[in-house]
């Protein structure tokens, strides 16, 4: 069996009580927030009348009230500073004056939101412009020690939706409600930060981001779309001769072979689930084996070029347990305008990769590392391939020196001035007191020199 790289059960579990609730897709999410504990801290009398004015009040006023020397950064409700207040608002005159009167952008609430976080949520384009602007922090970093929060969502009275009645049993309901409280309490317990990034709700603002030096490959899998210039959602134009033909994924003959298949187009067009297709073409998922090929993926990697293009390979869809379980090797080249070309590859020259990195390099891209299938997995070896971006060709890269091993989820950034390929974070398989491989957090540091393929641990 094959390991499921993030929870995805405990995601479902996470979601399911919120949907009940009526409040999942929320982008505030403000019903959950109103069952949360919050701390008893006073607020004074001078601070909810300041706040008052960064609300409601025009900037004049805002402007009489600074010179009364009020305590610009106090937090109010929720722990909100002004700032907060005022992006929220999206006031970006206010915002301005606030910083220019000593207000601290990375100060954070009750929930361990920052100024930026709040223009992220609220997707105030102005308000990240300017706030990127001052270099405060992109939720890699946080200036200031995270807070635990205290939350309390009385769920256990939360009655089972109609539409999960056939797939689970109460039981099976009620222990998702209870593994869902501990985790929401466990995770108020130990605040882990999150690139802001992953949040973004719109092109432009993602675009901001890009600017800032963070990795596309965090962005929410819809607002790349909308940057790829691509639709969501929709019925497949597609013919069922050409359902038929072309449903089952399949591996490339040459390197590269191109495919022109009007399913698959279609597919990536419109980015639905395999599941989806199926009920389009009445082809119930256990008639016949075979996965329905499809673009609905996790762990594929997309990376720009120069020329405006963007470069997506592999990744999988849904996981071992479900009909249409696929881990893909193919590549397809966007225009960023809704054109795209679709490569294949044979497996044994490129295997099936997901959760691998992709770095552009000179004329290449580096694909590094993957989870891959269980029979892939090798102990101590880092998979690393080259995709020639004027041929597209991919070749197996040999390298030397002290790997990381084989890694997973991780992060990677090229060097330019040293010419090397720097490796973070990730998940690491090695060897367990069974002979089986297992997973481990990566803490250390690699780097692959360019120039002669070598691994070395860095410091």
């Amino acid at each position: 069996m094959r390991e499921v790289p993030r929870r995805r059960w405990f995601k479902f579990s996470f979601l399911v009580p919120l949907i009940a609730l009526g409040t999942a897709g929320c982008p505030r999410q403000e019903a959950p927030v109103k069952q949360m504990s919050r701390p008893t801290r006073p607020i004074s009398d001078s601070t909810v009348r300041f706040h008052r004015i960064v609300e409601q009040d025009n900037l004049k006023e805002l402007e009489a009230a600074l010179k009364n020397g009020t305590d610009i950064n106090a937090p109010g409700h929720i722990g909100m500073t002004a700032l907060m207040l005022a992006i929220a608002a999206k006031d970006l005159e206010k915002a301005m004056l606030l910083i220019r009167h000593g207000a601290d952008p990375e100060l954070t609430d009750d929930f361990n939101r920052t100024a930026l976080g709040h223009a992220v949520e609220d997707d105030f384009e102005d308000g990240v412009r300017f706030l990127l602007s001052l270099g405060v922090d992109r939720g890699i970093k946080p200036k200031y020690p995270l807070k635990k929060i205290a939350y309390d969502m009385p769920l256990s009275d939360v009655p089972m939706p109609e539409a999960l009645k056939q797939v689970m049993s109460e039981a099976e309901w009620k222990a998702s409600i209870e593994e869902t409280q501990e985790s929401i309490r466990e995770s108020g317990q130990n605040p882990t930060t999150r690139p802001l990034i992953c949040e973004v709700q719109s092109v432009p603002v993602l675009q901001l981001f890009l600017r800032a030096g963070d990795d596309l490959n965090l962005a929410p899998q819809e607002v790349k779309r909308k940057l790829l210039g691509m639709e969501t959602g929709g019925e497949l134009r597609s013919m069922q001769s050409d359902y038929e033909a072309h449903k089952l994924p399949r591996y490339g003959v040459q390197n590269p072979e191109r495919m022109v298949f009007p399913f698959w187009k279609e597919m990536i067009r419109t980015g639905v689930k395999a599941y989806a297709a199926r009920e389009q073409f009445n082809d119930p998922a256990f008639r016949l084996p075979g996965a329905v090929w499809c673009y609905d993926r996790f762990g594929a990697s997309l990376t720009p070029l120069e020329d405006g293009r963007f470069v997506q390979i592999g990744g999988e869809h849904e996981d071992h347990y479900d009909p249409d379980f696929f881990i893909y090797n193919d590549v397809v080249i966007h225009d960023g305008k809704g054109n795209f070309q679709i490569y294949g590859y044979p497996r044994d020259i490129f295997p099936p990769t997901d959760f691998h990195t992709a770095t552009l390099c000179a004329n290449s891209i580096y694909v590094v590392g993957c989870l891959g299938y269980v029979k892939q997995r090798q102990e101590g070896r880092t998979p690393v391939y080259r995709l020639k971006l004027d041929s597209w060709e991919i070749e197996a890269i040999e390298t030397t020196g002290d790997a990381p091993g084989w890694i997973h989820e991780h992060h990677a950034r090229y060097e330019p001035e040293r010419n090397t390929i720097c490796i973070t974070g990730g998940q690491i398989h090695v060897a367990a007191e069974d002979g089986n491989l297992k997973m481990v957090p990566n803490h250390e540091q690699f780097e692959l020199d360019m120039a002669r393929f070598e691994w070395r641990r860095t410091e």
